[in-house]
């Protein structure tokens, strides 16, 4: 009887290896969201790309492009540092929210999902978060990041889309 549980071992380690490295790469995958990896994206030339990353009370703003959006542009008071156009029509804009983490966090939060828009496949952690969004013909990814070296500031990213 001890024989061929030790068969069993041993012939089912190759067989757990296998099913984990499939477990990895199907979780790895479903961690891949096509806006994240379109907001990685290299941007395409013409770009005003955003400054190293700056405090809202010395941030310069930039105008968004025209075909931008109202109903997807940042609350009120963050200053648009940067657009950056990216593949298939895509725009990418920089922000610097004034105020601290969780308040940009509950303002993203608010915007996008009202104005047509309806939030999914998002989430928050510690000192970032993420979400995507749809409506209004288009959608969208927006990021919010906490900048240790501005502490009452957020750093902000929307991604929009067809």
């Amino acid at each position: 009887m001890t024989q061929p549980v030790r068969w069993l071992r041993t012939g089912s380690r190759p067989a757990a290896a296998a099913l984990a490295a499939v477990a990895v790469l199907v979780l790895a995958a479903c961690g891949t969201d096509e806006m994240e990896v379109a907001m990685k994206e290299p941007a395409a030339s013409g770009s005003s790309k955003a400054p190293a990353p700056v405090c809202a009370k010395d941030a310069t703003a930039v105008d968004l492009p025209a075909s931008f959006p109202a109903a997807a542009t940042v609350p009120d008071g963050y200053v648009v540092t940067g657009t950056e156009a990216r593949s298939a029509g895509r725009t990418v804009v920089t922000a610097v929210s004034p105020k601290p983490f969780k308040q940009t966090l509950a303002e993203m939060q608010q915007a996008y999902s009202s104005r047509g828009w309806k939030p999914s496949e998002g989430e928050v952690e510690e000192r970032d978060a993420e979400s995507n969004f749809a409506g209004n013909g288009l959608r969208g990814r927006w990021a919010i990041r906490e900048m240790p070296e501005c502490p009452t500031n957020t750093s902000v990213s929307v991604l929009l889309g067809k």
